[in-house]
C-alpha cells in the first residue's frame, strides 16, 4: 500500500499532467476561432497593406522603402546563415509581428525570419532592381499564391516591412514549398535559430497527418515532453536528497527529513516546468496555442522557483541555526533568523517582478506611478524605518541577545527573536510580547541576563535571647558556608548583626551568585537555605517570629539590685567564633 506522502506526489504529478493536456486540447477552439477571425479580417483591406499613411518624423533608412527593406532582410538573415546570430534582431525588425502574441513575439521572430528565407529562398532569387525604391510606391508583391503571399509594406510608422498577411502565411508558405530545393547558391540558416523547423525536417512524412489541429508527432511531442517533466523531476529531487544527506552527515548536523524533502519537493517541479519550456520550441506549435501553453508554462516556473527558494532557504536557515547553536556567540542567533526573513521578501518582490514579467504586464508603469506618491509613502514608511533603525541598534550595540532575561518598559521575559520591525519576549507567564524595535531607540533595556553576578539580600531574625556568643558563631559559620559554597562569589559579601527589630535581632545575609541562569541561582539558594537551617540547629540558634512579651511587676527593684552583665572573656569570644567555623565549614563541605 502506499504511503499517504506519495500517494499525494503522484496525484501532483497527475493533476499537472492532465492539466498541461487539457490546456491543449481545449485552447485548441480559441486556435480554430483565432484563425477564423483572421480569415475575415484577412478579407477587408489591412492599413498595414495601405499607402495612405502619414509619414513618420524619422524612419531607419534600411527600412525608408521597399527595396531597402528587401536588401535589408536579406544583408542580415544571410549574414546569420554565415554564422553571425547577432544580425538575427536585424532581420527581426524588418517583420510586421503584430498579429503574433506579444507573449511569444520573442521568441517566434527569429524562426519566422528564418522560415521566411527558407520561402524565398525556394521561391526565386530575388532582383533588387525589379524592386521600387520610392518611400510612397505601393505594397510590393513579392510571392502570391492559394496558400499565402509575401508583400512588403509600410506600416504605420512610416517604415517598409513584411506585412502581417505575410507572417501569418509563412508556415503554410513553407509546407506548400517543402519538397522544392533551394536556389543556387542560398545558405541553409542554422538549426539552433529555429528548433521547431529543424526536429520538423527530420519527422517522417507518416507523421506529418493532422489530425484534432495538430499532426501527430506533435502530438507524441506533447506526450514525450510531459513524461520527461515527470522524470526529471524524480531524478533530480532524488539526487539532491542524497547529495544534502552527505553533505550534513559531513558536518555532523542533525536534519530532519521533513525539513529537506519539503525543500527539495519545487525544485522538481521547477525542472519539470523548465523541460517544458524548453521542449515547446521544438514542436513548431500554432502561435495561439504556444502562447497559451508557454505562459502557463511560465506561471509553473514561476511558482515553482518562488517556493523551491522559499523552501531551500528554511533549509539553509535551518543549517544556519544548527551551527549557530555550537558557537559562544550569540550575533548569529540573532542573524539567522533576520537574514530568512530579508532573503524571503527579496524573493517575493522578484517573485513579483518574474510573474509580471510572463503575464506581459508593464510593470515600469506601476513602478513609475509609485513615484506619485513618494511623500505619502515616506510618511506611511515612518514608523517601519524607524523599526528598521531599532533592529540594526540591536545588531551593532547588542544590548541583548537570544536568550537573555530582559526589562524593557515594564516588559520583563526571555527574548526569543529579533526581527526586522520587533523584539518578541516570551514573559514568565509563558505570553509573548511583541516589542517594535523602535522603542529600543529611546528607551533603557536592563539585561538581566548580561549579570556577572546575581546579588540576594535577606535578614535572619534571631530571638533577643540569644547570647553574644552564638550569635558570633552563627554568623562565623554562615560566613564560611559561603566561602565553600560552589557558586557564591567569594570576595566580596557581608554576613552581620545588622538591626534591632521590633520581634528579632537581624542578621543581614548579603551575598552574590555566579550562576548562569535564575534556576542555578534558585538551585543554590535552596542549597544555601538548607545549610544555615542545619547550622542554626547544631548551634542551638532559635529564628523569632512576631511575638510581643508583656512583664507585669509590682514591687519594682531598688538601684542597688541591679547586677552588671558579666562580659565575656576574649578566649571565650575566640571559641564561639572558631565553632562557627568548624560547624560552617563542615556543613558546607557536604
Amino acid at each position: 500500500m502506499l504511503s499517504s506522502r506519495l500517494m499525494l506526489e503522484r496525484t501532483v504529478h497527475l493533476a499537472m499532467a492532465m492539466a498541461f493536456a487539457c490546456i491543449v486540447v481545449f485552447s485548441a477552439p480559441t486556435l480554430v476561432r483565432a484563425q477564423g477571425e483572421q480569415m475575415l479580417m484577412d478579407a477587408v483591406p489591412s492599413s498595414s497593406d495601405s499607402t495612405e499613411v502619414t509619414e513618420a518624423p524619422f524612419v531607419d533608412a534600411r527600412l525608408a522603402n521597399p527595396r531597402a527593406a528587401m536588401e535589408h532582410f536579406l544583408r542580415s538573415v544571410n549574414d546569420v546563415a554565415r554564422g553571425d546570430r547577432s544580425r538575427i534582431d536585424d532581420a527581426v525588425a524588418c517583420l510586421d509581428l503584430s498579429n503574433v502574441p506579444a507573449a511569444i513575439r520573442a521568441e517566434r521572430g527569429p524562426d519566422l525570419a528564418v522560415k521566411l528565407k527558407e520561402v524565398i529562398d525556394r521561391t526565386r532569387y530575388v532582383v533588387l532592381e525589379e524592386i521600387p525604391a520610392d518611400p510612397n510606391a505601393s505594397p510590393y508583391v513579392f510571392l502570391r499564391q492559394a496558400e499565402g503571399e509575401i508583400v512588403i509594406a509600410r506600416s504605420g510608422d512610416g517604415a517598409w516591412r513584411f506585412t502581417r498577411r505575410t507572417i501569418d502565411s509563412v508556415p503554410s508558405l513553407l509546407d506548400s514549398l517543402e519538397d522544392r530545393k533551394r536556389v543556387e547558391g542560398a545558405v541553409a540558416a542554422p538549426i539552433g535559430i529555429s528548433p521547431g523547423l529543424w526536429l520538423q525536417s527530420k519527422v517522417p512524412s507518416t507523421l506529418r497527418t493532422e489530425r484534432l489541429w495538430l499532426e501527430d508527432w506533435q502530438w507524441i511531442g506533447l506526450f514525450v515532453l510531459i513524461l520527461v517533466g515527470l522524470t526529471l523531476d524524480k531524478i533530480v529531487a532524488g539526487f539532491l536528497y542524497s547529495t544534502l544527506q552527505r553533505f550534513f552527515r559531513h558536518y555532523k548536523v542533525e536534519m530532519a527529513e521533513r525539513i529537506i524533502r519539503n525543500g527539495l519537493r519545487p525544485v522538481g517541479l521547477l525542472v519539470m516546468a523548465l523541460v517544458w519550456m524548453l521542449g515547446l520550441r521544438y514542436l513548431a506549435l500554432p502561435d495561439q496555442l504556444y502562447a497559451i501553453l508557454l505562459i502557463a508554462t511560465k506561471l509553473v516556473a514561476v511558482a515553482a522557483a518562488l517556493w523551491a527558494a522559499y523552501r531551500i532557504t528554511d533549509v539553509v536557515t535551518e543549517f544556519l541555526l544548527k551551527r549557530a547553536g555550537e558557537t559562544e556567540s550569540k550575533l548569529d542567533d540573532v542573524l539567522v533568523p533576520m537574514f530568512r526573513r530579508a532573503i524571503k521578501v527579496f524573493l517575493a518582490v522578484i517573485g513579483i517582478v518574474f510573474l509580471a514579467d510572463s503575464l506581459d504586464i508593464n510593470i515600469t508603469a506601476f513602478l513609475a506611478g509609485l513615484g506619485l506618491g513618494g511623500l505619502a509613502l515616506a510618511l506611511a514608511a515612518k514608523d517601519t524605518v524607524e523599526n528598521l533603525f531599532g533592529s540594526l541598534t540591536v545588531l551593532i550595540d547588542r544590548p541583548f541577545n537570544i536568550g537573555d532575561w530582559v526589562k524593557i518598559d515594564n516588559q520583563e521575559g526571555t527574548v526569543t527573536e529579533v526581527g526586522f520591525r520587533s523584539t518578541r519576549i516570551r514573559t514568565f507567564y509563558d505570553s509573548e510580547i511583541t516589542v517594535p524595535n523602535a522603542t529600543l531607540i529611546n528607551t533603557a533595556v536592563d539585561n538581566m541576563g548580561a549579570r556577572r553576578y546575581r546579588r540576594w539580600s535577606t535578614k535572619l531574625g534571631v530571638q533577643y535571647d540569644t547570647s553574644p556568643e552564638r550569635i558570633e558563631a552563627f554568623c562565623e559559620g554562615i560566613r564560611e558556608i559561603i566561602r565553600q559554597h560552589p557558586y557564591t562569589r567569594k570576595d566580596y559579601f557581608h554576613v552581620y548583626v545588622n538591626e534591632f527589630n521590633a520581634s528579632s535581632l537581624d542578621i543581614l545575609l548579603y551575598v552574590f551568585w555566579e550562576a548562569p541562569d535564575w534556576t542555578v541561582e534558585l538551585q543554590e539558594r535552596h542549597r544555601l537555605f538548607l545549610d544555615i537551617l542545619r547550622l542554626a540547629h547544631r548551634l542551638g540558634v532559635e529564628f523569632a517570629f512576631p511575638t510581643r512579651t508583656v512583664h507585669l511587676s509590682q514591687n519594682p527593684p531598688a538601684p542597688e539590685e541591679f547586677q552588671s552583665p558579666e562580659l565575656p572573656s576574649p578566649e571565650d569570644v575566640a571559641a564561639s567564633i572558631e565553632l562557627g567555623r568548624t560547624e560552617g565549614r563542615e556543613i558546607g563541605s557536604k
